[in-house]
């Protein structure tokens, strides 16, 4: 059984909800199809993006997207951002909980004498993968770095 790639599955449940006239994710999914376009045209306009670099995108979408949310006042308008962040939610991988956090942090603590910030958040960050919450390892390594 071939898997599909993240583009086509994005461009599939785009059809899927044309066809439920589900206007919402119709158009979430054109922008984060019209994202990736845009970046595959910045490297190479006849060569497919791999499922990192689609995935890439889809996520800096996210990003975008919550950092509207702070910006509008209006509790409708956030509610209807909420809304897309689920759509957006649906092809990013499950963030890592703190207890699987946790557990990269004494796995590199285990494997490493140093303590310097920024070459422990990459190793548990590599760890981690794409599951990771940046701003949660970050809270918790500045925490456990300041125990000890």
């Amino acid at each position: 059984m071939e898997t599909i790639g993240l583009k086509a599955k994005l461009s599939k449940d785009l059809i899927t909800a044309m066809k439920a006239r589900d206007q919402q994710t119709v158009s979430v999914l054109r922008m984060i199809l019209s994202e990736v376009k845009y970046a595959q045209s910045a490297i190479n306009i006849h060569q497919e993006l791999e499922d990192a670099a689609v995935l890439k995108v889809v996520a800096s979408y996210q990003k975008k997207l919550l950092k509207a949310v702070d910006e509008f006042p209006d509790p409708v308008k956030k509610a209807e951002i909420h809304k897309e962040v689920a759509v957006v939610d649906r092809y990013l991988p499950k963030k890592s909980g703190p207890e699987e956090t946790i557990a990269a942090i004494d796995a590199v603590f285990g494997a490493t004498t140093d303590r310097t910030f920024g070459v422990v958040m990459k190793q548990v960050l590599a760890i981690l993968g794409g599951g990771a919450d940046g701003k949660l390892v970050s809270e918790l390594l500045k925490k456990r770095l300041e125990s000890k």
